[in-house]
């Protein structure tokens, strides 16, 4: 039985952890919705396979920019108020959608203005809820490697929730419906974290400085913490190897190998199971088996190489299902694992550019390894490029036992603590340079 807090021992708040992770699923829920609702919209109402092409460009490609330049901002204004205003952007841009159509009409060209517009809205919200997660975590008594399990499940369960719920709205009511949904997701997380979130700090020198020179910092910052480079070096390689994995290898898989593209959809919901029980599972597990945030980073990776090596074989359909199981519960604890050591060596001052940059240097990897993906399957066949793939990893790995930077993974000491001024003294540090 736990003992009541003895006297002048804070009570831990957890309604503000709560709204917040309620809110980021709100928001993970309709933006899953709306991948599948868009494309379908857009191709009912064109049939185009060109045009429906050029509204997911136009949809996804704010995710180069936006979440640089969001972390600028959020750094500026807090992210409390970053997350409000682009969820309010966000959700007013794809309510006008179905609104537009249904009264007006509404030309292509409007439509994929309106796509860049909401996808820039939606970009930085999760680094701006992230730059509130510590403080509300430890107000709350959490740790943080369950805050950031809970944060970081929540595209993965809105992905294998909203994903099939959308696909069911089409069928029966139209895509419409579903962008109705997804504003009202948005609109309702910015009510949710306006009222029941409090502001996080906001470094007075950030409204000082110009918006250029606080773009900068967050890569300078990247050089003065090593590990924070290390990492993002190492989640860039795994990124060009992992994000074509889904549209490019298991669809030619599921049709070369398993003998028909139905098999796509289960190898596609085993590996989401997966994911969304290695990060919930994170949380509990962290406290006694997956205590060296390093070892968790390089095992998972380690594991996801072998498995990779074990599809090469191309075993069965059953056997291929397991395995894409076994592959999303291996990359599960990756997010919170990386999240956890970036808020505490991050100052909080700086820390909407340093996590922005350091997403958009990992993201940009994937185009390319869609790309070389699809070349490597034409060139040397799928086996090879699945066991090509999978040795990299386990190359990777290896490597990186070596790496220094690494090992300051299992320091989770914070700036401040470690004989510096904080985040007021890492923005001294960088105007000086």
């Amino acid at each position: 039985m736990t003992s009541p807090p003895g006297p002048g021992a804070a009570v831990p708040e957890r309604r503000p952890l709560v709204v917040l992770l309620l809110a980021h699923y709100l928001s993970s829920f309709g933006n899953a919705v709306t991948v599948v609702t868009i494309p379908l919209y857009v191709l009912g109402v064109t049939g185009s396979s060109v045009s429906t092409g050029l509204a997911g460009f136009a949809n996804t490609l704010p995710l180069i920019f936006a979440g640089a330049v969001g972390g600028v901002w959020i750094d500026r204004i807090g992210g409390k108020r970053m997350s409000v205003l682009c969820d309010l952007l966000a959700g007013t841009v794809i309510g006008l959608i179905p609104l537009l159509n249904d009264t007006v009409g509404l030309a292509l060209p409007v439509l994929m203005g309106l796509l860049f517009v909401r996808s820039l809205g939606s970009t930085p919200t999760g680094a701006a809820r992230q730059s509130l997660l510590k403080a509300l975590a430890d107000g709350a008594g959490v740790r943080l490697e369950s805050a950031n399990s809970w944060m970081q499940g929540a595209p993965r369960l809105g992905l294998l929730v909203g994903a099939p719920l959308g696909g069911l709205l089409a069928a029966v009511s139209g895509p419409v419906v579903g962008m109705y949904v997804d504003s009202a997701t948005f609109l309702l997380s910015a009510l949710l974290v306006g009222v029941a979130v409090p502001r996080g700090p906001v470094a007075p020198a950030a409204e000082r400085q110009g918006f250029v020179r606080q773009l900068t910092e967050g890569l300078r910052l990247v050089k003065q913490l090593p590990v924070i480079g290390a990492m993002t070096s190492f989640v860039f390689v795994t990124n060009f190897l992992d994000d074509a994995f889904t549209p490019v290898i298991l669809p030619v898989y599921s049709d070369q190998v398993l003998g028909g593209g139905q098999y796509l959809g289960w190898l596609v919901a085993a590996s989401g199971c997966g994911a969304v029980a290695g990060t919930f599972l994170y949380g509990p597990v962290s406290k006694r088996v997956l205590t060296s945030r390093r070892w968790t980073l390089l095992g998972c990776f380690l594991v996801i190489g072998a498995l990779r090596l074990a599809l090469g074989g191309q075993p069965g359909a059953v056997l291929s299902i397991a395995v894409s199981f076994l592959l999303g519960l291996a990359a599960g604890p990756l997010n919170p694992v990386l999240s956890t050591v970036m808020l505490n060596k991050v100052p909080q001052a700086l820390f909407g550019r340093v996590f922005a940059l350091t997403s958009a240097v990992a993201m940009s990897a994937a185009p390319v390894g869609i790309l070389v993906a699809g070349w490597a399957i034409h060139g040397i066949g799928l086996r090879w490029t699945l066991l090509a793939f999978g040795a990299t990893y386990v190359v990777l790995v290896l490597v990186s036992l070596r790496n220094r930077a690494l090992r300051e993974m299992d320091d989770l000491t914070p700036p401040e603590a470690a004989g510096g001024d904080g985040a007021e003294g890492a923005d001294k540090e960088l105007a000086r340079d």
